[in-house]
């Protein structure tokens, strides 16, 4: 009796789920003709619904007509092959098309007193223009060993000072011969840089490619150990002198550990030239309710805009190449003092403020707590809804890896995770108020604690823990927690959620198989997706086989 209570506790989930997921824009007609061509395929191989992720849903109220007659072209497909369609709302951690509708609604840390000197009309930080990197430009060196440094990895072996390669100067630092510097293959060169805490800072390298394997970056570590800076440098194998910058807020720092170089680094070569490290101003200024900005002087004066200077806009703000994508670029703006100001020449001002931050591949994070994300998150939805006429939405509550900085956020008095559970309980009322009695799903990972809801996650102020107390109760969970699957299936599980494994990931498909293993240790677990990143479908008959053997009976 007890084997056979244990084989029916193993027995494997019924897949009421069985999804495609696709990321697109219908505003293509190509992109369409596609998905005409994938549903009828994916319903011969047993799958009953396609997941759509597209940009343009967060911007219906300005896409062209044809974006709607591709769309309800999709929509007839499906309804011809009784398969479900799913749209995929609310980016937040990946939300540049919700930007668009107000670039200041981005996520960002505080500048706090920055010292701006005043020249004449103008008023500009007092470092502006010098490099705090001795060095930068690698002119200086002996025996392979660049001075200024605090650290090198193997010098004169991997990392080696270079004349007959140039960006400016006489000279450069070429890395190559990677398990030369050490078994891991890191060749990288160091700089402990003194640095004013919560200042903003913009790092600038100029790098040289050659049959490079390897990851490369240009970044600021603190002493706790704690990345400032997110973002991938992207450098392709074989590439002429490019300019990589990127920039990161010190937060209460006084020292900080400043790398360029490789990890993991297997083949190929790459120079770096003129390395800069300044202070970035005022540049991506955010201007909202919830991130004020303050000009006052060294004895507290508060000085007033449109009275003692002039209104602080960064028109550069999220404005390239399009409303929502943000850059650093460009040049930071200047405070501009106005006639019969009350603020001097020569005076050095107490500038605070917040400034924009993004993430790996440049990816942005919309701030939870201002009231217009509320409105965005509901004009939204309501369009979706009508579109579409879905059986449920998709939340895209993923990868959130910026937040709770700005006063707005402060304010509510909760960490990150409280700030994420509050808006997963506004987003579970929006759904039913515009689409009553539809299901939610939402990936797992920012409420998962054996994933990213952890504490000081990338760059999010504090915890993200009990955020999963914010999901409606009958929220399905699409977990894509594969390598913590024995602790993260549970967990759900024991909440009382369903859940829809996110296999595939463009891996071996038998992958599915283990997981599918492990989910039949619980209960819940009703179905999976076949989840491609770079649109590779190749493997979607092959999946299916994986998963449940196949076509299924209609």
């Amino acid at each position: 009796m007890l084997c056979l209570l244990a084989a029916a506790a193993m027995r494997p989930p019924t897949l009421t789920y069985r999804w495609v997921y696709v990321m697109t824009n219908l505003q293509v007609a190509q992109n369409a003709d596609m998905l005409a061509d994938l549903i009828p395929r994916a319903k011969k191989a047993g799958y009953n619904g396609i997941v759509i992720a597209d940009s343009k849903l967060q911007r219906l109220d300005s896409v062209p007509s044809w974006y709607f007659d591709n769309t309800k072209r999709v929509l007839a497909v499906a309804s011809a092959n009784k398969m479900d369609v799913i749209p995929a709302i609310w980016p937040v951690g990946y939300a540049g098309a919700m930007l668009g509708h107000d670039v200041n609604l981005i996520e960002g840390p505080p500048v706090k007193d920055a010292p701006f000197v005043v020249h004449g009309s103008e008023a500009k930080p007092v470092d502006s223009g010098r490099n705090l990197l001795e060095n930068g430009g690698f002119e200086q060196a002996a025996n392979g060993r660049v001075a200024g440094t605090s650290m090198q990895d193997g010098p004169g072996a991997s990392t080696l000072p270079d004349t007959s390669m140039v960006h400016e100067g006489k000279q450069s630092l070429r890395m190559e011969n990677f398990k030369q510097g050490n078994e891991s293959g890191n060749a990288r060169i160091v700089w402990t840089v003194k640095v004013q805490p919560w200042h903003q800072y913009r790092l600038s390298a100029w790098f040289k490619t050659e049959g490079l394997q390897g990851y490369v970056q240009a970044t600021a570590i603190d002493s706790k150990g704690r990345g400032l800076i997110v973002n991938e440098l992207g450098a392709p194998p074989t590439q002429d002198w490019t300019q990589s910058k990127t920039t990161f807020n010190s937060l209460d720092n006084t020292q900080l550990n400043v790398y360029l170089g490789v990890w993991g680094g297997s083949a190929g070569k790459i120079w770096w030239d003129d390395a800069r490290l300044e202070d970035a101003g005022l540049l991506n200024v955010i201007r909202r309710p919830g991130c004020p900005v303050k000009v006052a002087s060294a004895d507290g004066t508060v000085y007033t805009e449109g009275r003692d200077y002039a209104e602080i806009r960064d028109p550069g703000l999220g404005a390239k190449p399009w409303a929502g994508e943000y850059d650093v670029d460009h040049d930071a703006p200047s405070i501009h003092v106005l006639p019969g100001s009350r603020i001097r020449d020569g005076e050095t001002l107490r500038v605070s403020f917040y400034h924009a931050k993004t993430g790996i591949g440049n990816q942005t994070s919309i701030c939870l707590s201002e009231p217009k994300t509320a409105a965005l998150m509901e004009d939204e939805a309501r369009r979706v809804a009508e579109l579409y006429h879905p059986k449920g939405l998709f939340w895209s509550h993923d990868e959130i890896r910026v937040g709770g900085w700005c006063e707005a956020c402060q304010k509510r008095g909760l960490p990150p995770g409280g700030i994420l559970a509050e808006n997963a309980r506004l987003g579970g009322q929006i759904q039913n108020k515009v689409l009553k009695g539809s299901e939610v799903y939402v990936w797992s990972d920012m409420f998962d604690p054996f994933h990213n809801a952890v504490d000081n996650y990338y760059l999010t102020n504090g915890t993200l823990a009990k955020s999963w107390e914010g999901l409606p109760k009958d929220a399905v969970i699409v977990n894509w927690n594969y390598d913590k699957r024995a602790q993260s299936l549970p967990f759900f599980a024991k909440l009382g959620h369903r859940q829809i494994l996110a296999g595939y990931y463009d891996a071996p498909v038998d992958n599915i198989k283990t997981w599918l293993a492990e989910a039949a240790k619980v209960k819940g677990v009703d179905g999976v997706m076949y989840t491609t990143w770079v649109g590779n479908y190749k493997d979607l008959e092959a999946f299916a086989k994986a998963a449940w053997g196949g076509n299924l009976a209609k």
